[in-house]
């Protein structure tokens, strides 16, 4: 069960810090893992709500476990019980959450399109569950005045951001500042943002 939260834990970060431009990219040089990935964010909270049912089977089912061998394997010890959640609760975060959750916000990819690749299928099987939870999701952030299909997949950069992007991708010093061609290149974006933006 540690195993199966660790999935659903981190296979969640790493598509929710997927790299959106990146990713866009790769579904058009045809990478099968992104354009699941693509397909699976088009609608974040169909994807979230079917993330969050199987982590939360996966945890509930490993904490029933846990007090079912508590009670076993000393029934007459009554903090068997408190000793075995807390010992779960060490564990899981370590190794069920944090972890994963670490990794797959270094490399998103990695574990991303394999998993994009698992939970289309697993869509297919839980969508009456995944809608029906999606149904009262939905109806609370509209009472809330949030669509979830307008504002789902927003990537349009504002004229600030642009900026940001192209004056912080200037100001790296990964290129020699004396080669000829990033000067140009420098000077070039320098004048297109004086002039756009």
């Amino acid at each position: 069960m540690l195993i199966l939260s660790a999935f659903f834990s981190g296979s969640e970060t790493a598509l929710m810090t997927l790299n959106r431009y990146r990713l866009r990219h790769l579904v058009k040089l045809k990478h099968a893992g992104a354009i699941k990935a693509h397909q699976l964010l088009q609608r974040p909270d169909r994807l979230l709500g079917l993330i969050l049912l199987g982590n939360q089977f996966a945890n509930i089912f490993a904490a029933s476990i846990t007090t079912v061998i508590a009670i076993r394997l000393y029934p007459e010890e009554e903090s068997s019980i408190a000793i075995g959640a807390g010992l779960l609760t060490i564990a899981m975060l370590i190794f069920s959450e944090v972890t994963p959750k670490t990794l797959a916000a270094i490399k998103p990819e990695l574990l991303a399109f394999p998993a994009a690749w698992i939970y289309t299928g697993l869509l297919k099987v839980f969508y009456p569950i995944v809608g029906f939870v999606n149904l009262f999701v939905n109806l609370l952030l509209r009472l809330g005045g949030i669509n979830v299909k307008e504002n789902g997949h927003e990537t349009q950069l504002s004229k600030e951001e642009l900026k940001s992007i192209i004056t912080e991708g200037l100001s790296r010093k990964s290129k020699p500042a004396h080669s000829r061609n990033w000067r140009f290149i420098k000077k070039v974006s320098t004048a297109l943002l004086a002039f756009y933006i």
